[in-house]
């Protein structure tokens, strides 16, 4: 049986976003994928941190897998595939990406 001072103490909720920096969202439709040795196929950025992103592509990908991701004129970025559900995955970059290259990305979308 609960302590009459804890029985009805108010519990606040759980924190969803354990990120350590934030995700920003975007539209950039003129982002894309390559996989080692493969062509690029066409993705749509959607969220963007300095430390990865989630995007859609009409592709499916397993967890683990290198790839290249290239936005617009921007130096290609290496990534690993963390997760895909339905058409969108994200990937966690190689290296921390440039926080110009993000305030670039996200003042354009």
């Amino acid at each position: 049986m609960a302590l009459k001072s804890t029985r009805y103490r108010k519990v606040e909720p759980a924190a969803l976003n354990r990120r350590t920096t934030p995700r920003h969202e975007v539209y950039v439709s003129s982002a894309s994928l390559k996989r080692n040795g493969n062509m690029s196929i066409a993705a749509t950025l959607l969220d963007i941190s300095i430390y990865g992103c989630r995007f859609e592509a009409d592709a499916v990908f397993k967890e683990g897998e290198k790839v290249t991701v290239t936005v617009d004129e921007h130096a290609p970025f290496k990534a690993t595939l963390v997760w895909q559900k339905t058409k969108q995955a994200g990937c966690r970059f190689a290296d921390a990406l440039d926080t110009e290259i993000l305030r670039t990305l996200t003042l354009a979308s």
